[in-house]
């Protein structure tokens, strides 16, 4: 019996597959020791593929099986009545960052031919996982990423 009835008791012998985001030497002890992979959350390939380099040699140092997860995070908006209401949205979302606000705001891929190449760039460098996040709230950016990428 359970002595803590609190505690969730899980339904299938597997742990909860947990990404750990950020690019210090912390990062990689938690990938290895908890984790089940590494996300990138925003920046290029050119600048993520390295760093996942550096995540699948230490999880094969480290003795884990298999290869690590790796997704990575863009934001998109596709279709040209989008563009505005994308900027502004990623504007006013890290206007907490100051001036790197506008850095975000002009980092979203903004056609298919953008979606397509960094999906591949990123599915060349190794990457599993592909998160793109839509910057504009409407159901019709799903179909045209669709349409893009598939």
């Amino acid at each position: 019996e359970d002595s803590n009835p609190a505690s969730p008791t899980p339904t299938q012998d597997q742990r909860v597959p947990i990404l750990f985001g950020g690019t210090t030497e912390k990062t990689i002890e938690r990938i290895v020791t908890w984790g089940a992979g590494w996300t990138a959350g925003g920046a290029p390939p050119s600048q993520a593929a390295p760093y996942a380099e550096r995540v699948r040699s230490a999880w094969s140092e480290a003795g884990r099986s298999g290869e690590p997860r790796l997704s990575a995070l863009n934001y998109f908006s596709l279709g040209d009545d989008a563009e505005q209401l994308s900027r502004q949205y990623l504007f006013d979302y890290y206007r907490f960052a100051g001036d790197f606000a506008p850095r975000i705001a002009e980092s979203a891929h903004r056609s298919a031919s953008q979606v397509r190449e960094v999906a591949k760039m990123f599915e060349d460098a190794g990457f599993t996982e592909m998160y793109f996040d839509p910057t504009v709230a409407t159901l019709d950016q799903v179909d045209r990423l669709a349409d893009a990428v598939l």
